[in-house]
């Protein structure tokens, strides 16, 4: 709806007619719009709906700045709905009030750039945006000035003519993409994990082994900012490795989508059980494990762990997972073993037939019902082999045919990823100690 400054009008209601008490022989109710009523009287027509259901979005607040990095627009609180403060401000009725499309592309932006040939990336890449320079590839070069002030998700002809398409990268696809030290946590399986743990925003959430940061960036954006997490890690390579790629998300979110991250990690470079020592008082809503011997610090960390709470445990082999179940066993640990899974992730490729012109294919009866002599070339052609390769410039297959005419393919994609890690699932509980015959008596 339209501000309140555009319609003055609409916002000060008329004086309400004087009541049947004040005159007892005006018995009629109060109609301002009847077509009998003199116009000189007629009261101002009745706010819009949005008005009067509502009135609170009639002033809204300022946005709050919060001092993103130099150069960039206002920082706003992640739960913000305010407008786009690239988008310049004017006065305009319903009608025209169109959609922000997004921060454009400004220097410090993290970007992903992807080239695709027959339905399969040949080229991926993340790269942050400069005011100067260029990104070269075996598929072209494009120089940074051409990006800058652009929309995300846009496609840009390299200087060897192909097409790359430009995109802010997700979460997941920035952990599969940014520096490593050792092995990530792969996001099928963190996924799984905040599930197993029940994560909230404002959860205080332990965990050992940063890695390389993948797991410590979803738990950041999962515990919000009235959350925290502590993050621990015995090597100093892996614990600068997992805050240095921590703080480049941050600042590129921060930059690209004009919003604040909360700044809800802390990094501690220490052995879990001395570091748990500084933590003596702080209880844990949920602990994630991705350590070689997750069942040497559980005796350390149990008594952080919340009653009723999960242990969520990242292991390679299942070798590993029954040393963790028989050191459970042995400490007589207060932990519930509740599951144990592998997560398998399949991608498909569902997508138009097309031919090798990058023309999409025409349905055609199957060769059993036709003779060889009764097919056209370009019949043919649609059925040799069964190719869906296409050119490079996928714009080429324009044609339109009506609904249910094109044919598709759909076939599990040549390459998965294969086995990742085991996931253990463990809850705390209250152990009932059990009397035998002989106490009783």
């Amino acid at each position: 709806s339209s501000s309140s400054t555009d319609h003055p009008q609409e916002l000060n209601s008329s004086e309400p007619p004087s009541s049947s008490k004040d005159h007892p022989e005006q018995r009629t109710p109060y109609t301002p719009h009847h077509p009998e009523t003199n116009p000189e009287q007629r009261s101002p027509p009745i706010p819009p709906s949005s008005f009067r259901d509502h009135p609170q979005e009639l002033n809204p607040p300022e946005p709050l700045s919060l001092g993103g990095p130099q150069g960039s627009p206002p920082l706003q609180p992640v739960n913000s709905a305010s407008s786009d403060p690239q988008r310049p401000q004017k006065s305009s009725s319903p009608q025209d009030h169109v959609p922000s499309q997004g921060v454009p592309l400004q220097a410090g932006d993290l970007l992903l750039a992807e080239f695709k040939r027959r339905h399969y990336s040949m080229f991926r890449k993340m790269f942050v945006l400069k005011n100067t320079g260029k990104l070269v590839s075996n598929w072209g070069a494009i120089s940074y000035q051409d990006l800058l002030g652009k929309l995300p998700g846009v496609k840009v002809r390299t200087s060897s003519g192909h097409q790359l398409l430009l995109k802010r990268p997700s979460l997941d696809e920035y952990v599969i993409y940014m520096k490593r030290g050792p092995t990530i946590s792969y996001p099928k399986d963190v996924a799984s994990m905040l599930l197993m743990m029940d994560v909230n925003p404002g959860d205080v959430i332990l965990e050992a082994g940063s890695g390389s940061g993948a797991l410590s960036l979803f738990l950041s954006r999962a515990v919000g900012s009235e959350g925290r997490v502590h993050s621990i890690e015995v090597r100093r390579d892996h614990h600068h490795v997992a805050k240095s790629n921590f703080l480049k998300w941050k600042d590129a979110w921060e930059i690209g989508s004009g919003r604040y991250w909360p700044d809800n990690v802390n990094f501690i470079n220490k052995d879990v059980v001395d570091a748990l020592s500084d933590l003596r008082s702080v209880g844990f809503d949920a602990v994630a494990l991705d350590m070689l011997n997750p069942q040497v610090a559980l005796p350390a960390i149990i008594g952080n762990l919340k009653q009723g709470g999960v242990c969520a445990v990242y292991i390679t082999n299942i070798t590993q997972v029954i040393d963790l179940l028989e050191g459970i066993r042995s400490c007589k640990l207060p932990l519930s073993c509740e599951k144990v899974l592998e997560v398998s992730v399949t991608d498909w490729l569902v997508a138009p037939s097309r031919r090798k012109d990058g023309k999409i294919s025409k349905r055609v009866e199957p060769k059993g019902n036709r003779s060889p002599e009764s097919l056209t070339r370009e019949e043919a052609d649609d059925e040799d082999d069964g190719d869906t390769s296409q050119t490079d410039d996928e714009d080429l297959a324009a044609e339109s045919q009506p609904f249910g005419e094109v044919p598709y393919i759909a076939r599990p994609m040549p390459w998965q990823i294969g086995h990742t890690a085991f996931l253990v699932q463990l809850r705390k509980i209250q152990v009932i100690e059990e009397h035998t015959e002989a106490e009783n008596s």
